[in-house]
């Protein structure tokens, strides 16, 4: 059986807004006087009109319980200034919208497999989405914890600045090859950024990132890029989402620790974040323990070589916002769905120069520019 407020909504609400705009008003009538039509009757007021019948149409008829239901799901200041000439154009959207349901069914719509397929997916959309909703469910973090966060990791919440210049390219074993290189002559690093650098906004610059402070990187290149201690200084190879980096240190502006009661809320956002990611990870790896699952890859790679390759360009990197850790659910229709993860940083190697920390992390506490 299907639900006939779920049909009708759909046309109804699309056209409330324009109900609600077209009242007619004249030269002299006030704000006042406006907010009155619109408002409901006083002799509405206290009564239940569940049992009435608002409308007949063909075989059905339309409850004022219906009508209500479906006024309940707009938002509450569209519901407060529709006129009843609003309210009944409302009604007769509703209905039409039943009419053409009928209509569709009597062409065979509604036995139709993509439209089953269709709502099929959506259903099950919704019902996953419920699931990672509710591991949001995780214990506060305490006062004791944060602090203890922050004694340990005061370096992380300092003023200390430092430029770098990075190589990032696909390949290990070219990662490795590169450093080989550079650790014969580093002088050459600028030239086999330009030259081998997938990041093609720092490429042409030789690698150049500029200054950045603590919370600007992917957690895993920002803890290289400030292990490095004098100019000139080299990392090891650095694996992140986005491929294998190089870095190297061409300046560093030591700073100062900030106080505790400046990062203790970020410093809690980050723990919450960790303790979620770590959650649904562990349920995740549960999930799939508990089903066996196995994946025959031999098969996987025919069924891709099969299908025609798409001529749209391929969209950002995976891990844009710092969760390729956390396995994405990969919803039926399309779309993902995934734990929130560590406040979002920025990442070399997307395509462009990291942005400053204010615009893509306010909570890391940048100046939003260059020092």
């Amino acid at each position: 059986m299907r639900t006939r407020s779920g049909i009708a909504f759909c046309v109804g609400s699309s056209l409330v807004l324009l109900a609600c705009s077209n009242q007619p008003q004249g030269p002299a009538e006030s704000h006042d006087d406006t907010r009155a039509a619109a408002s409901p009757a006083p002799a509405a007021a206290g009564r239940s009109p569940s049992g009435e019948i608002v409308a007949r149409y063909g075989s059905h008829v339309l409850t004022a319980e219906e009508v209500t239901t479906e006024l309940e799901r707009l938002p509450d200041r569209s519901r407060r200034m529709m006129s009843a000439d609003g309210r009944k154009r409302f009604v007769e959207n509703y209905i039409l919208s039943d009419l053409l349901y009928d209509e569709g069914s009597r062409q065979g719509f509604a036995n139709d497999p993509e439209i089953d397929r269709q709502v099929n997916d959506l259903r099950k959309r919704l019902v996953v989405q419920r699931v990672v909703r509710n591991l949001q469910n995780v214990p506060a973090i305490s006062d004791e914890e944060v602090k203890k966060y922050y004694d340990a990791n005061q370096a992380i919440y300092s003023t200390t600045t430092i430029k770098v210049r990075h190589i990032l390219v696909k390949d290990e074993a070219q990662a490795h090859d590169l450093l080989a290189k550079i650790k014969q002559n580093p002088a050459q690093f600028g030239d086999l950024a330009k030259q081998y650098s997938t990041d093609t906004a720092s490429a042409s610059k030789g690698g150049d990132l500029g200054f950045f402070g603590h919370g600007r990187m992917v957690p895993d290149f920002e803890r290289a890029a400030f292990a490095l201690k004098k100019p000139g200084d080299v990392s090891d190879v650095v694996k992140t989402p986005y491929g294998y980096h190089i870095i190297i240190l061409d300046e560093r502006k030591e700073g100062v620790a900030k106080p505790f009661d400046q990062v203790k809320e970020q410093i809690r956002a980050t723990l919450r974040s960790q303790a979620l990611q770590t959650r649904t990870q562990s349920f995740y790896d549960d999930l799939k323990k508990q089903a066996n699952v196995t994946i025959d890859d031999a098969t996987l790679e025919k069924v891709a070589a099969a299908i025609p390759s798409s001529p749209e360009p391929v969209g950002a990197l995976p891990g844009a916002s710092g969760a390729a850790s956390v396995p994405r659910v990969v919803l039926p229709g399309g779309g993902t769905v995934v734990a929130p993860s560590l406040p979002a940083h920025p990442a070399p190697g997307a395509g462009a120069a990291p942005p400053p920390a204010a615009a893509a992390n306010p909570s890391a506490g940048g100046s939003g520019g260059k020092p």
